[in-house]
């Protein structure tokens, strides 16, 4: 059986060296697959990883977001990590898993 780790508490730092933040983001990212993948008895082929970024100007900054996301089946997201910057330029990284796919019956 996989044990569920955690959701990471939010991270946030200067810009600079994200490689730790990376690897947490893979390490949360393969263990919810993992969970899932034991729970329903399925294979790789259900999952993507995906990537969207978000871009917005305001009087003071002009900033880029991103959020990267786990799909589950094309239509479930069972995790991800949001990159927001501030307007010092500072990073803040959220994640979020949510599992409530499995609640119901799902069809292969």
């Amino acid at each position: 059986m996989v044990e569920l780790m955690k959701v990471p508490k939010a991270i946030y730092r200067q810009v600079g060296d994200a490689k730790n933040v990376q690897n947490l983001m893979n390490d949360f990212f393969i263990n919810t697959k993992e969970y899932i993948q034991n729970k329903l008895n399925i294979n790789d082929m259900y999952f993507q990883i995906k990537c969207a970024d978000f871009a917005y100007s305001s009087k003071r900054v002009n900033s880029d977001n991103r959020i990267t996301y786990v799909e589950f089946k094309e239509k479930h997201i069972v995790a991800g990590m949001f990159e927001t910057r501030t307007a010092f330029n500072d990073l803040q990284f959220t994640f979020f898993r949510d599992l409530s796919c499995l609640e119901k019956t799902i069809s292969r």
